[in-house]
């Protein structure tokens, strides 16, 4: 039995990579024959980097950065591997500005800024980047990519041309845009958003009401974060004729999507479909007997741009059978109807009973290893089977 293995990271536990890891010791534990390859994927938030770099064979680059709320670290940018694709750099907001990056206490939704994405995107281009692949998911943000502009030689001047400060909650204060300092192959870099959200810019499905209050932001900072985004809208409109207002995907990442679309050469394309194209997935489903997927919650979200549904879709096109596992798993009607018409063929949730969340997340790796077991041990059980019932003779009654 060939078992690809390719799942996304599971939030707040593990990696895709270490639950990829995982979930192939636990094939082996159920079925020692079986053949394994692993797969590790992103829709475009965290993980992208690693993913992609991990299928390409490409690089990792260390970069001294700052997080949402500017104090330094170390995060990462990629080089992919594939030949023809050796000049592109893969960037995810959510290594720099990601919300996993600041604790709760930490948070505040009107000051948090992109400008770390932006000096990882800067590092990359200074390496020789000729293209970006740049994931929008997992941010911690809500300035509609100004920040990260900013990196990159943006001004944003209010009434008196004085810069505004850093954030989503100064935005109501811009005035106008400055590129003067933005070198031309700046501008004109190709960037491809992997994004797996069709939220506009503003409004009741924007970036400020739907994503901000995870981030940390009241009501009223919702709605002057929403009134900043519209005052980029409209800034930008006057800027370059550009409108990004309304655009799907442009409210992705707390509005970065929309900033990328407003002010540089950037397009949008769907996250999974992004990455499996990068990753070579068709080819990988193509050697596999059984697909094996997976990601944190199993939910009514999961059909929709995920990584499960995904991989599952690319394999049900080849005629592969996907199983998926997570840490919980939603059994409504409508959502296991939704996934079994995405290609899944069966759920798993990995908890072996009930327990505090600390705990489950403590144990993902054991409790996915276990998990993959069962499903191997089963798959093995219902091969020999088949074989058996195919290869005896009838009996007459």
């Amino acid at each position: 039995m060939r078992v690809l293995l390719a799942p996304d990271s599971f939030k707040e536990a593990a990696s895709a990579e270490v639950i990829a890891q995982a979930m192939a010791r636990g094939i082996m534990r159920g079925d020692p024959q079986a053949e394994c390859r692993l797969l590790p994927l992103s829709d475009g938030g965290e993980g992208l980097t690693h993913a992609l770099v991990h299928a390409t064979g490409g690089t990792l680059h260390d970069v001294e950065t700052v997080d949402a709320v500017g104090r330094p670290i170390i995060a990462q940018f990629g080089f992919l591997g594939n030949k023809h694709t050796s000049r592109t750099a893969v960037v995810e907001l959510a290594s720099a500005s990601g919300l996993e990056r600041v604790s709760p206490a930490d948070r505040n939704a009107l000051v948090a800024s992109t400008f770390g994405t932006g000096l990882l995107i800067r590092a990359a281009i200074d390496a020789g980047a000729d293209c970006i692949v740049l994931g929008l998911g997992g941010s911690a943000t809500t300035d509609g990519g100004t920040g990260l502009a900013r990196a990159l030689g943006f001004h944003f001047l209010d009434t008196a041309g004085h810069d505004i400060p850093l954030g989503g909650g100064s935005l109501v204060d811009l005035s106008r845009i400055d590129d003067s300092e933005v070198p031309d192959f700046v501008k004109n870099v190709p960037i491809v958003l992997a994004c797996d959200v069709t939220n506009p810019l503003t409004g009741p499905e924007g970036a400020a009401h739907v994503f901000a209050p995870q981030k940390g932001a009241n009501a009223a900072q919702i709605e002057l974060l929403d009134q900043g985004l519209a005052n980029l809208a409209r800034a930008i409109m006057q800027y370059n004729g550009r409108d990004i207002e309304h655009t799907p995907g442009a409210g992705a990442a707390g509005g970065t999507g929309g900033g990328m679309l407003g002010l540089f050469n950037a397009t949008v394309k769907p996250g999974i479909e992004l990455v499996l194209n990068l990753a070579h997935g068709r080819e990988a489903c193509a050697w596999a007997d059984v697909i094996i997927t997976g990601e944190g919650s199993i939910d009514s979200q999961t059909p929709y741009g995920k990584v499960p549904s995904g991989i599952a879709k690319l394999a049900q096109s080849q005629g592969k059978p996907t199983i998926a596992i997570g840490g919980t798993v939603t059994r409504n009607p409508h959502t296991v109807e939704a996934l079994n018409k995405a290609g899944i063929v069966a759920t798993f949730g990995i908890a072996p009973g009930p327990a505090d969340l600390t705990t489950l997340i403590a144990n993902t790796e054991r409790n996915v290893e276990i998990t993959c077991a069962a499903i191997a041990g089963t798959l093995r059980v219902a091969s020999a089977t088949a074989v058996t019932a195919a290869t005896s003779p009838c009996e007459s009654v």
